[in-house]
């Protein structure tokens, strides 16, 4: 059976010596990385959001997204610190999402 180079190189990884040495340096680099590295487990990052919630009664999704959604979309990005704005638009209803960037005053 004619091996690859990937075949070659893992038969010599199995027979060498060198392998479990190597093994061994790993866990060691990694359990020494482990404990010097600093970490936060829980970061206290806000990220101010806004959600604007619209009933449209009576509408259709589609009729919706053209008359509420897409101008209420425009209206919120022209807000100064507005990263990202998300809008989910159904039948009799338009949740419109303005995320602002972190640091920014949530009044």
């Amino acid at each position: 059976m004619k091996l690859g180079l990937s075949g070659n190189l893992t038969r010599s990884f199995i027979g060498s010596p060198l392998t479990p040495l190597l093994l061994f340096v790993a866990l060691v680099l990694g359990a020494i990385s482990l404990v010097t590295l600093p970490r936060e487990e829980e970061p206290q990052i806000s990220v101010p959001m806004v959600d604007i919630i619209v009933q449209a009664n009576g509408l259709k999704a589609q009729d919706a997204v053209k008359l509420v959604t897409e101008p209420l979309e425009t209206s919120v990005k022209a807000i100064d610190g507005v990263e990202h704005v998300y809008s989910q638009t159904v039948d009799d209803q338009v949740m419109v999402t303005a995320r602002f960037y972190v640091g920014t005053s949530s009044d």
